[in-house]
């Protein structure tokens, strides 16, 4: 498909819970509110591209605190995950490029107030 001029990706929310599914395909741009301590799962769609960007914004509840444990095929520099932001109600967004086998990180922004 070739598309001339601007793409827009609607932010998507993820369902929270103790595992979180993201279909990357259908919802490239997403955030999620973690209620809890959050295990993040490969991601799901029918054939992502190698090149593909997608980007996720991790949002702490009132309570604060929660850390999410990231799938193996998510890639960080020096293979080390990031800690999250602990503060209630502020969020750490990152993003993500497929090399055809795994997402590595190409972006992160933390500690974000978003209101």
């Amino acid at each position: 498909t070739k598309v001339s001029g601007a793409v827009l990706n609607i932010e998507d929310t993820l369902t929270d819970g103790a595992t979180v599914a993201w279909n990357v395909v259908n919802s490239p741009v997403a955030k999620l509110t973690m209620g809890g301590n959050r295990t993040l799962s490969a991601p799901s769609g029918t054939t992502p591209a190698s090149g593909q960007f997608i980007s996720l914004l991790l949002i702490q509840d009132g309570t604060g605190s929660r850390t999410i444990t990231w799938n193996a095929v998510y890639e960080f520099t020096a293979d080390t995950a990031p800690t999250l932001t602990t503060t209630a109600n502020k969020g750490d967004l990152f993003v993500f490029r497929y090399n055809g086998a795994k997402w590595l990180e190409v972006g992160r922004n933390l500690n974000l107030t978003l209101s």
